[in-house]
């Protein structure tokens, strides 16, 4: 860098700061100032942009690494089990020797798992087509060497630490009452992420419309099908019996062991496994067989129009229709510096993230087709960044609104949106300059002119002696008048100038929030977080069910409010927080929707009768006011009714082809 006083620098980096406004963050100023070698013009042109000044020039967009997870050239090796830092517990002593014994034989004896359908392993493409996987027998491998690290995992962690074992609810407890909903507990806790996705996507509108009204796939010349145990249907299968039980059953915490073999789940072994990236990997993964599925149940009713994207939304360039991508998860880079809130809240930063480059405009980035689900992965900087910038104390939550519109990133309004911002940025360059024009008011070579003007009003007004000479004290009378005056001048115009730079600052950042681009509506759905340590019950997630907000935790279940979710800051010191944002579009009747989903009718005479069972077990007086209707489908009755209902009314529920 050139400029290499620091005076000067830090002069230039508060111009920079008052230039932003409010919303500015002096480290990104100062890392961006370097970058352009001290040239002020340059370095706020450039942050006006979203230039952050990193050293990784590269710009992420929507979600390009999501794809290295769906699509590889090559099956990656499954890792090494990394162990939790926890006590070593010796299984191998006289007293444990049973315990050794039954876990060697349960580990050779695993049943084998069906086939796991999944994305293919074929490059990219850019119709983003999903095919069953080519490689059945990976998939199945991974998911055995999966399942066997998770109960390793499980044993060791839970011998060490019996704190975060299951604890099942006291009996009373697991009553559901008013609207409550319901957590999913699976015992092995390596497994917790992923049944929070699961748990989570339930209270996604959209997602919960689909499943339920998806059937299996009926073979031509077929009646009837038995219950899926293999492929895209058996994990669907899954999902149906889940959702089914997390609409329907009275019970409010549901173990889900039985179904996760359907699932090919990663374990969560230690800190050492980046929460944020297993999760990713497998709602990834996840979306991709789901998406399938309703496409093929959306060909099969015999739609015309195009299918409507759920989880998966088209970009590209804005200059054309070249190299089209599609992702269902955005990877936003949190700030580490706990700056202003632009360089920390969603908007600010996916505006920033695909902001046209300076050296390239053309290739500032679009959705093409948006999608009605959008998932968000919030990625926390490395321990090396975030030393070398802030402190853990200083650092600030990350800001995410209840609602965003993503009109302004469309492609469709690419024009209207690049005119707004052009005129933004004229509005902040007029800023530049009235913050200029001030400077040179009350600043000169180096020196604060007005501290100066006042000081020497003071000295003419109490320090000026006129030795009773009248005409002295008649000069000196006029000099102070004349000072008084000038500084009065200059003092009126600095707050008209003020004036005018708040006045043009606020249009300037209220610019994109026009009308015109308030038409596209997602809303916040799940907010996934981790405290920072590692075990089920560090983990819990919030969750908007019919305009209630609920944080579900392995042991909790409570209404809350909307500001506590906004403003939750649990493991901010320890660089944690939330990790996962769900957003869905907005629909004006979707609570009415809900009410009455077309579950699979042999997974609804299930949920009835375990209702049944758990009510019998409590005291009569809690159940008293509770009358469970059971109306069970006839025994013949089972699939052959879904197989007979290929018209679009049974369908129609769970597709919007709007």
């Amino acid at each position: 860098m050139l400029m290499t006083d620091e005076a000067k620098e830090a002069e230039s980096v508060k111009l920079l700061t008052e230039m932003m406004g409010d919303h500015s963050d002096r480290e990104v100023a100062r890392r961006v100032l370097r970058k352009y070698e001290g040239d002020v013009e340059k370095a706020a042109t450039a942050m006006l942009e979203g230039e952050r000044g990193d050293d990784d020039q590269s710009r992420q967009i929507w979600g390009s690494v999501s794809q290295m997870d769906v699509v590889s050239h090559k099956q990656p090796s499954a890792p090494s089990i990394v162990r939790p830092n926890t006590p070593v517990v010796d299984l191998t002593g006289d007293d444990d020797g049973d315990l050794q014994r039954a876990m060697k034989e349960s580990m050779s004896t695993l049943p084998q798992p069906a086939p796991v359908f999944g994305p293919s392993e074929r490059p990219a493409d850019s119709n983003w087509a999903m095919v069953l996987s080519n490689q059945e027998g990976n998939h199945e491998a991974n998911y055995q060497q999966n399942l066997e690290r998770a109960i390793e995992a499980s044993l060791e962690h839970n011998n060490a630490n019996d704190s975060d074992a299951l604890e099942p609810f006291p009996i009373e407890q697991q009553l559901r009452r008013d609207g409550c909903p319901v957590v999913l507990r699976p015992s092995i806790h390596t497994m917790c992420y992923a049944a929070a996705i699961l748990q989570g996507l339930f209270y996604v509108p959209q997602v919960r419309k689909r499943v339920a009204s998806w059937r299996p796939t009926v073979m031509s010349g077929m009646m009837e099908v038995n219950v899926p145990t293999s492929g895209t249907d058996f994990t669907l299968w899954a999902l149906s019996e889940i959702f089914t039980h997390m609409d329907l059953a009275r019970l409010c915490d549901l173990n889900v062991d039985k179904h996760l073999c359907a699932f090919n789940i990663e374990p969560w072994t230690s800190l050492m496994n980046p929460l944020g990236e297993l999760s990713r990997k497998f709602y990834t993964r996840l979306v991709v067989t789901l998406e399938k599925a309703f496409v093929d149940q959306f060909i099969l009713c015999g739609y015309n129009q195009p299918n409507p994207r759920l989880f998966h939304f088209l970009y590209g360039e804005s200059a054309g229709a070249a190299m089209l991508q599609e992702t269902s998860i955005v990877p936003i880079d949190i700030n580490p510096g706990g700056g202003g809130s632009d360089a920390n809240d969603l908007i600010g930063r996916l505006s920033a993230q695909l902001s046209k480059p300076q050296d390239a405009p053309e290739k500032q980035s679009v959705i093409v087709e948006p999608s009605e689900v959008v998932a968000f992965q919030l990625s926390k900087p490395s321990p090396s960044y975030s030393n070398n910038t802030s402190t853990s104390a200083a650092a600030k939550p990350f800001v995410y609104p209840t609602s965003i519109y993503l009109d302004q990133f469309l492609k469709q309004n690419v024009e209207f949106a690049e005119a707004k911002r052009r005129q933004q940025h004229d509005l902040f360059s007029n800023v530049q300059k009235l913050i200029l024009h001030k400077k040179s008011m009350t600043h000169f070579n180096g020196k604060d002119t007005l501290k100066d003007l006042r000081s020497t009003i003071y000295y003419y007004e109490h320090v000026a002696d006129d030795k009773g000479d009248p005409e002295r004290t008649s000069s000196i009378k006029t000099t102070t008048e004349k000072l008084k005056s000038i500084l009065e001048a200059v003092e009126l115009e600095i707050k008209v100038t003020d004036q005018l730079i708040h006045r043009m600052r606020e249009e300037a950042l209220t610019l994109l929030d026009c009308p015109e681009l308030k038409q596209v509506r997602y809303d916040l759905r799940v907010v996934f977080m981790h405290d920072g340590l590692y075990g089920r019950k560090h983990l819990y997630c919030y969750v908007r069910d019919k305009g209630q907000w609920w944080k579900i935790a392995d042991s909790l279940i409570e209404r809350v409010t909307e500001e506590s979710v906004l403003g939750d800051t649990t493991g901010l010191h320890l660089g944690a927080g939330p990790y996962l944002l769900l957003y869905s579009r907005y629909r004006p009747d979707e609570d009415e929707h809900l009410l009455t989903l077309p579950w699979p009718p042999e997974i609804k005479d299930d949920v009835q009768e375990c209702n049944k069972a758990f009510l019998a077990q409590l005291p009569p007086d809690l159940v008293k006011d509770i009358k469970e209707e059971h109306t069970p489908s006839s025994q013949n009755d089972t699939f052959s009714q879904s197989a007979q209902m290929t018209d679009l009314e049974r369908r129609n529920d769970g597709m919007d082809v709007s």
